[in-house]
């Protein structure tokens, strides 16, 4: 999941400097999604439906303070513009807001790189 997650940000970066900023937004979710997927692997927990992941996460993780509470506001902004940018004809994503995905995506993924290096650390 950590690889997938890795692949996923580095398309979005690719994709964002080609000017594709809706594909870009929703790679940057994916990555996201991806890493979130490998953290709660931590706690033994596995889920299916991208809801599920989220809500885990943020009973987990958010909710227990092992990452700030903004987390849950930028993942949730990302998951609306992963789903304008895949299946809406009306709204956009426009430079500005794919820059901001892609800030969050790597700041979430960064923060959950280091959690997960702790918990390997301390499972040694």
């Amino acid at each position: 999941m950590i690889k997938k997650s890795s692949r996923s940000l580095e398309t979005s970066r690719m994709l964002f400097e080609h000017n594709n900023f809706e594909a870009a937004s929703s790679q940057a979710y994916y990555a996201v999604f991806h890493i979130l997927q490998a953290v709660l692997l931590t706690k033994n927990l596995s889920f299916a439906k991208h809801s599920g992941v989220i809500s885990a996460f943020s009973k987990y993780f958010i909710k227990e303070r092992i990452f700030p509470e903004d987390f849950g506001r930028k993942i949730k902004d990302l998951r609306k513009d992963r789903e304008i940018g895949d299946y809406d004809y009306f709204y956009h994503i426009n430079s500005e807001q794919a820059t901001t995905d892609l800030k969050n995506a790597e700041e979430i993924i960064k923060a959950v790189k280091k959690y997960l290096l702790g918990f390997l650390k301390e499972a040694e």
